[in-house]
């Protein structure tokens, strides 16, 4: 059991649908904490790219939020749910479909954001999405739970096999 909680210590994850408390905005955010800190709540907040809807609101991150999110958008749930992980700063980080929910504009900004983040963990992203993927180190391209492909965006694009046709089908 203890190196079960050990492991659990050092990873951070986000499912594409994640689990919202009814609780405040904070405290989603930082479950592992019970008092959260302020500037690694505005950090993690800014890396998802949430806390600008959050300080519009009137009670800010003192809001309450219903179970699974009663009261906001599926997007913004992704927000907090991704600044969960990021607040928890994990040495693995593990993306499950995690920007599904998102628009293409808030997509982008939060991967910008997290590339800087991600450096120097491990990171598995699972995604359909093409920009979710293509700055990874390794893609790794299943069929019919197969891999079929290995390699970078560029490689893969150059080999004009699966995932050129993956790309070449979202563009």
């Amino acid at each position: 059991m203890e190196k079960q909680l050990c492991w659990r210590s050092k990873c951070g994850v986000v499912m594409q649908d994640g689990y919202i408390f009814s609780d405040n905005i904070a405290n989603n955010i930082s479950v592992i904490e019970d008092d959260p800190d302020k500037e690694k709540l505005l950090y993690a907040s800014n890396i998802s790219n949430i806390n600008e809807f959050v300080e519009s609101l009137p009670l800010g991150y003192n809001t309450i939020i219903g179970v699974e999110g009663n009261g906001i958008s599926m997007g913004q749930k992704q927000r907090i749910l991704i600044a969960r992980a990021v607040y928890k700063n994990p040495e693995f980080i593990f993306f499950d479909e995690a920007t599904n929910s998102l628009d293409a504009n808030n997509e982008s900004i939060i991967m910008n954001n997290l590339e800087q983040f991600f450096k120097g963990r491990t990171v598995v992203v699972v995604a359909h999405r093409l920009s979710t993927v293509k700055n990874a180190d390794q893609i790794v391209v299943l069929e019919k739970g197969e891999i079929v492909e290995v390699g970078n965006h560029s490689e893969l694009i150059a080999k004009k096999n699966v995932y050129y046709q993956l790309v070449y089908n979202q563009l």
